[in-house]
């Protein structure tokens, strides 16, 4: 049964219900934290919304995914939420006594790909729980509080999911995440913003990282209104946990060793080390951003099962079985013996005489067959068990000990 995002709206809102301070109006930091929670849910909802309708099962299985159907199914459950809580938070404002926004939004190149797509779907979620982090700390009732905390929770899972779908990233990067002032939130997230959706919050300076997928000992470039050069400048590189960040000159901002997972980056006018907390972090000193880039440099077996290709690669699933000795065999036989001297038709050698059959596979065999399609994973020898001496006597005696072969895995 299907039930209606109304109805599925107002079976979350208890979540809510003795929050609903119908009592009082809303403080005004209060308004401005769930207005501002209420424009980032909306552009999220309209983002995972527009990915589900333009991709099709092909689009995913190009990006690498092991299974579009894995996929679409992550996206759907994540836009799901996001509708809902645009919902709550749309209604906890009616009952505040404050007009929510309805805010349009328009996304161009994020949406051009899968690949693109899931990357930027990444920084949003990462954007959405610094955004809620950062939102925390000034917000005065303490039941609204309880509320965005609750929803904090749900983006920080829909992060790892998306930490894992990169297909290079690690689920959980760090033992702690950043946040972020509303400001530093709308300069990374503004951008998707179309027209007239006035949050009553002024932007902090865009700041735009020009490299392709930045690694470690990479020099990052960047791109800003109010940056023409280096002097005088700096970067300041915030990991999760850190106390402060990094803070490098400009023409100096390379990558250091030990880094993986989000990084927040700014541009300062100052070399002091930016705070890493919302309340003191110096403001004034800031030039540019934050921006966002992931530096993927503890993998996970987790993400290469869901996506064994990071890029756009074509790449398809593969899926291994574990087969009896007297299968393998036959497999491996029927491979070798069908196998084609190389230069001829698949029939023939290369001067026209019948291939020969192959020689049989060595014991303790790992690898591909001669035909490619079936990969041996640890082929070994193992001892049969002793003949059963009340046996009859006509029953045949027992094979040597390197006669049978332990159950390989096949992976076809």
């Amino acid at each position: 049964m299907r039930y209606s995002s109304t109805l599925v709206a107002a079976l979350a809102v208890p979540l809510l219900a003795t929050a609903r301070p119908i009592r009082r109006a809303a403080s005004a930091n209060d308004a401005l934290v769930f207005q501002f929670a209420n424009v980032l849910e909306q552009l999220e909802t309209e983002f995972y919304a527009q990915g589900i309708k333009k991709f099709q099962d092909s689009d995913f299985q190009a990006a690498g995914f092991s299974s579009s159907v894995l996929v679409s199914q992550a996206l759907s459950t994540i836009q799901g939420d996001e509708a809902i809580h645009t919902t709550v938070i749309q209604q906890a404002l009616k009952d505040n006594g404050a007009d929510p926004l309805i805010c349009k939004f328009k996304f161009g190149d994020a949406l051009k790909d899968v690949p693109t797509m899931a990357a930027t779907a990444r920084a949003v979620e990462l954007v959405g729980v610094a955004a809620y982090l950062g939102g925390a700390t000034i917000i005065d009732d303490p039941v609204l509080l309880d509320a965005a905390a609750s929803i904090l929770t749900v983006e920080a899972r829909h992060q790892t999911v998306l930490n894992i779908m990169s297909g290079s990233g690690s689920s959980i990067p760090a033992a702690f995440d950043i946040a972020l002032t509303p400001p530093e939130v709308l300069s990374i997230a503004g951008g998707f913003i179309d027209g007239d959706c006035n949050t009553g919050i002024t932007p902090a300076n865009t700041l735009t990282i020009t490299n392709t997928n930045p690694q470690v000992g990479d020099l990052l470039q960047f791109q800003a209104t109010n940056i023409t050069g280096t002097d005088g400048l700096f970067c300041n590189m915030m990991l999760g946990g850190m106390p402060f960040a990094l803070s490098l000159p400009l023409d100096q901002c390379n990558i250091p060793p030990g880094v993986n997972g989000p990084v927040m980056v700014w541009v300062t006018n100052d070399p002091t080390p930016l705070i890493n907390n919302v309340v003191d972090r110096d403001t004034i000193t800031q030039v540019a951003g934050p921006a966002i880039i992931f530096v993927d440099t503890q993998p996970e077996m987790l993400g290469q099962m869901v996506r064994g290709s990071g890029s756009n690669s074509g790449a398809t699933s593969t899926e291994t079985t574990t087969i009896s000795p007297e299968e393998a065999g036959k497999i491996i036989s029927s491979a070798a013996t069908s196998t084609p001297a190389a230069g001829g038709d698949g029939q023939a050698g290369g001067n026209g005489a019948a291939a020969p059959a192959s020689t049989p596979l060595p014991k303790d065999f790992t690898g591909p067959s001669p035909d490619g399609k079936t990969t041996v994973i640890g082929l070994k020898q193992v001892p049969k068990p002793a003949a059963d001496p009340n046996a009859s006597s006509g029953a045949p005696a027992s094979a040597s000990s390197t006669d049978s072969a332990a159950a390989p895995s096949s992976s076809a």
